[in-house]
């Protein structure tokens, strides 16, 4: 069997961050497991989205360690995006669908080298055969032999389908340029999926594509959200970004189990304030 998803990991210990003299996330710890569907939520300025720079390595910590390892690939979707204008819709999804070409491209090769023996050449090795069998395993584990028409699929379900793939970026408004981000990013099918507002710009037909294909990722989903039906038919962890105290907070049993734990939080305040004043 195939370790992999044996090997992912996603922690953070004792992570802050500071922006200037703003502290935004002091002494963070928290895990997130393989294949769970984690949403962030906070207000506004709560530092969500440093979160998810710290997760995805676009920032770096001032303190404390972080790790993040999914042999299957990180697909990190920004709520600011950074793109060539001059560049097309096609080059967007080739440079998605990259690291799953050099998969290709690296089996092929393989097979060139197992397949082109003349006769009284030593038979393949056992790392040669080895080497083999680990691309062909990333590759279907990236479900690589469909990328192609999940691309096709992403498109269509987040309305794009109207885009032809020589339209350049600099013409498209600014929500067709966050869905084919998204649309990108799904397509690549990453192990772990980091989303910051995946579901702005989306209609509801949109939503419910989105919302469908999230649940069916085998993988793990970490996604900064506003939206309670998103939080209600996807999540199944909450992590709770506090802007005062700075710090991360988990709940388990998605958005029912967040509710419950706020609900007997409070209960616990009222009693003790009233004890105090009694």
């Amino acid at each position: 069997m195939h370790p992999q998803r044996d090997r992912a990991q996603l922690t953070m210990k004792d992570v802050s961050k500071a922006y200037g003299d703003r502290s935004v996330l002091d002494q963070v710890t928290l895990t997130v497991r393989p294949g769970e569907k984690t949403a962030v939520i906070g207000e506004n300025g709560s530092g969500k989205s440093t979160l998810l720079r710290l997760l995805a390595g676009a920032e770096a910590p001032d303190t404390g360690e972080i790790t993040v390892r999914f042999p299957g690939g990180t697909g990190y979707l920004a709520q600011t995006l950074d793109l060539d204008p001059a560049a097309t819709v096609q080059d967007a999804v080739d440079a998605a669908l990259a690291e799953l070409r050099d998969l290709e491209h690296r089996i092929r090769e393989a097979e060139a080298g197992l397949s082109e023996r003349k006769p009284g050449d030593p038979e393949p090795t056992d790392a040669e055969l080895a080497v083999y069998g680990d691309l062909l395993t990333a590759y279907e584990d990236r479900d690589g032999y469909r990328a192609d028409a999940r691309t096709e699929a992403a498109l269509h379900g987040l309305g794009l389908a109207h885009l032809t793939r020589d339209r350049p970026l600099g013409t498209l408004s600014g929500g067709e340029q966050s869905r084919l981000a998204l649309a990108c990013v799904l397509a690549a099918a990453p192990e772990l999926l980091l989303l910051d507002e995946p579901t702005n710009h989306l209609d509801a037909r949109a939503v419910g594509w989105l919302e469908d294909h999230l649940r069916a990722h085998r993988g793990t989903v970490v996604a900064i959200t506003h939206d309670r039906a998103f939080l209600e038919r996807v999540t199944s962890v909450i992590l709770e970004v506090d802007r005062d105290l700075r710090t991360v907070t988990r709940y388990g049993d998605g958005w029912d189990g967040y509710r419950t734990a706020k609900a007997a939080a409070r209960r616990r305040w009222a009693q003790e304030r009233e004890e105090y004043l009694a």
